[in-house]
């Protein structure tokens, strides 16, 4: 992310002037339909983000047994930019992680979306959860967690499928980048 500080004309004041893309740039890319997506989510078109760790950082630590299983994950935050973030979520972030094991369904009454994606997935009004197998070759087939999630708040139209949608295009570019056969089970968006 980069942050330009302009000096003021006639004064000692500094500004600063955010950098924004566009929803297809953040988090090392979006899909055109991600990225729609992402945009009815947070009701604007343009964002800042942070990454910490990448596909090949988990891919990294899912080679490393003294690293597995432990508390470390990679993540990308998310901020759209607008004037009033009470008006819209002000931070969204993306989690990737192991977990050792696929947790139990969520029961049919509990109002998720649900789609056929990777071995699960799940969204509501203000998150998304997906699960997806990766066979490592030498450590076996692990389990990798990923997770949106921000407040969620009320609106016109519901955001439980978009926010899958968006966590499905991140979650496949990370299983194609990490070398997951058939990229996790994970379709394109």
């Amino acid at each position: 992310m980069l942050v330009l500080t302009l000096a003021a004309c006639g004064g000692d004041k500094e500004e600063t002037v955010k950098q924004t893309v566009p929803a297809t740039e953040v988090c090392g890319r979006l899909s055109p339909k991600a990225a729609k997506a992402l945009e009815q989510v947070s009701e604007t078109q343009r964002f800042e983000y942070r990454s910490y760790g990448t596909a090949k950082t988990l891919k990294d630590l899912l080679h490393d047994p003294d690293r597995r299983g432990g508390s470390e994950l990679t993540e990308c935050v998310i901020e759209p930019d607008v004037a009033d973030p009470d008006e819209s979520p002000s931070k969204m972030t993306v989690l990737f992680e192991e977990v050792e094991r696929l947790p139990l369904p969520q029961p049919e009454d509990v109002a998720l979306a649900r789609l056929p994606v990777g071995l699960r997935a799940y969204g509501d009004s203000g998150s998304a959860e997906l699960w997806f197998a990766c066979e490592v070759p030498g450590v076996g087939t692990p389990i990798v967690y990923a997770r949106l999630v921000y407040g969620s708040r009320p609106r016109d139209q519901s955001p439980k499928e978009a926010n899958i949608r968006v966590l499905q295009d991140l979650s496949r570019r990370y299983a194609l980048a990490m070398g997951c056969p058939n990229a996790g089970g994970i379709p394109g968006v």
